[in-house]
Protein backbone atom coordinates (compact mmCIF):
# COMPACT_ATOMS: atom_id res chain seq x y z
CA UNK A 1 0.00 0.00 0.00
CA UNK A 2 0.80 3.29 -0.64
CA UNK A 3 0.16 6.87 -0.29
CA UNK A 4 -2.10 6.98 -3.13
CA UNK A 5 -4.42 4.18 -1.66
CA UNK A 6 -4.48 6.10 1.99
CA UNK A 7 -5.08 9.29 0.49
CA UNK A 8 -8.11 7.50 -1.44
CA UNK A 9 -9.54 5.76 1.67
CA UNK A 10 -9.58 8.14 4.09
CA UNK A 11 -11.39 10.53 1.50
CA UNK A 12 -14.13 7.94 0.98
CA UNK A 13 -14.46 6.98 4.75
CA UNK A 14 -14.76 10.52 5.99
CA UNK A 15 -14.95 12.87 2.45
CA UNK A 16 -11.78 15.30 3.09
CA UNK A 17 -8.48 15.48 1.30
CA UNK A 18 -5.35 14.29 3.04
CA UNK A 19 -2.02 15.96 2.32
CA UNK A 20 1.20 13.53 1.94
CA UNK A 21 2.89 15.45 4.82
CA UNK A 22 0.18 14.37 7.10
CA UNK A 23 0.93 10.71 6.02
CA UNK A 24 4.75 11.02 6.08
CA UNK A 25 4.17 12.64 9.77
CA UNK A 26 1.89 10.21 11.65
CA UNK A 27 4.39 6.96 9.72
CA UNK A 28 7.41 9.09 10.81
CA UNK A 29 6.08 9.12 14.16
CA UNK A 30 4.86 5.70 14.49
CA UNK A 31 8.71 4.17 13.11
CA UNK A 32 7.84 3.70 9.25
CA UNK A 33 10.12 5.95 7.79
CA UNK A 34 13.56 5.20 6.89
CA UNK A 35 15.29 8.94 6.66
CA UNK A 36 14.19 12.61 6.06
CA UNK A 37 13.48 13.95 2.83
CA UNK A 38 16.63 15.49 1.49
CA UNK A 39 14.23 18.70 0.72
CA UNK A 40 13.03 19.52 3.99
CA UNK A 41 14.87 21.56 6.09
CA UNK A 42 13.73 20.86 10.12
CA UNK A 43 10.29 20.33 10.91
CA UNK A 44 7.42 19.33 9.20
CA UNK A 45 5.94 22.41 7.11
CA UNK A 46 2.12 20.73 7.26
CA UNK A 47 2.39 18.75 10.41
CA UNK A 48 -0.44 16.29 10.89
CA UNK A 49 -3.65 18.27 12.26
CA UNK A 50 -4.78 16.41 15.86
CA UNK A 51 -8.33 16.21 14.55
CA UNK A 52 -6.98 14.21 11.70
CA UNK A 53 -4.42 11.74 13.27
CA UNK A 54 -6.93 8.95 14.95
CA UNK A 55 -9.05 9.09 11.89
CA UNK A 56 -5.84 8.94 10.10
CA UNK A 57 -4.16 5.99 11.89
CA UNK A 58 -6.97 4.20 11.84
CA UNK A 59 -7.18 4.29 7.97
CA UNK A 60 -3.62 3.29 7.99
CA UNK A 61 -3.78 0.46 10.37
CA UNK A 62 -6.74 -1.22 8.15
CA UNK A 63 -4.77 -0.84 5.07
CA UNK A 64 -1.46 -2.54 7.38
CA UNK A 65 0.98 0.62 7.15
CA UNK A 66 1.66 0.94 10.97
Amino acid sequence: MGYAEARDSYKKKHGKALKNSWIAHVLGDNGKTTRQSSSRKGDYKYPCPNDVRPKLEKVLKDLKMI
